[in-house]
């Protein structure tokens, strides 16, 4: 038996088991998906030993998709121009990563009919999905893109294609916004009932994204669809990232002893 699976913390709630299990199932592949829940500490030797573990790839979540990084051997575009991995893959010559939620994402929108040509975009939070979500605005041709950062200053840094920037404790004038994503694990199932930001005066078009999928609406969705805003969560995200994944895993491990 081939092993993949999702290295995170504190990630029990997962539905990625599910849904690649089953996928697995359904089409015949001999691959089984588990949880590896681990401490920052413990990657250096979960790396040490994927080979030995029969681990032929696996996904990345909060808080490692940067962090995970400097224990490939190669990143491929656009997870380099991105700066986080969200899927590895052992190849011959080592780990190789990339960014499949940026396809997720994507296509996500586009299955949904969101054209955001021309538009104006918020980002919530300034992690390795946001880094990800940052890439596929621009390269769905968004006109403006601002952040709300914890660490304005840090984010900055990173982001220097973002147009501007806020603290948590900055007035926002939401009303300005198309689409305001949340990329902060705010709201999910490690922190219900808190919400990213305080949502207001928003305009009637506005599109609420929480990348978020458990629960299917979070305090962040709820307030915004009272507010009359249409409202996504992460669940397709979720399930177009991890199909993306299993073509990379099948092309290296199945395909290649074919």
């Amino acid at each position: 038996m081939k092993y993949t699976g999702l290295l995170g913390k504190n990630i029990g709630y997962s539905k990625s088991p599910k849904i690649h299990n089953n996928y697995y199932e359904e089409n015949n592949i001999p691959f089984f998906y588990e949880l590896f829940d681990i401490e920052e500490k413990e990657i250096l030797n979960f790396i040490n030993n994927v080979k030995n573990n029969n681990i032929i790839g696996f996904n990345v979540t909060i808080p490692y998709k940067k962090v995970i990084m400097k224990y490939l051997e190669d990143v491929v575009y656009p997870a380099d121009k991105i700066g986080a991995v969200n899927t590895v893959v052992l190849t011959e010559s080592g780990l190789i990563g990339y960014n499949t939620d940026y396809y997720g994402f994507i296509e996500s929108l586009r299955l949904n009919d969101v054209n955001l040509q021309g538009k104006k975009a918020l980002i919530v939070g300034n992690g390795g999905t946001a880094m990800c979500v940052n890439e596929a605005l621009w390269e769905m041709e968004i006109n403006t893109i601002h952040m709300i950062s914890r660490n304005p200053v840090k984010a900055k840094e990173e982001f220097n294609s973002i147009n501007n920037f806020f603290g948590l404790e900055e007035e926002v004038d939401f009303s300005q916004y198309n689409i305001i994503i949340n990329c902060t694990p705010l709201g999910g199932e490690n922190y219900k009932g808190v919400s990213p930001i305080k949502l207001e005066n928003v305009n009637k078009d506005l599109i609420l994204y929480d990348l978020n999928y458990s629960p299917l609406k979070t305090k962040f969705l709820l307030e915004g669809e009272a507010l009359g805003a249409r409202i996504l969560n992460g669940e397709l995200m979720l399930k177009l990232q991890a199909y993306k994944a299993i073509e990379i895993w099948k092309q290296h491990c199945l395909e290649r002893r074919e």
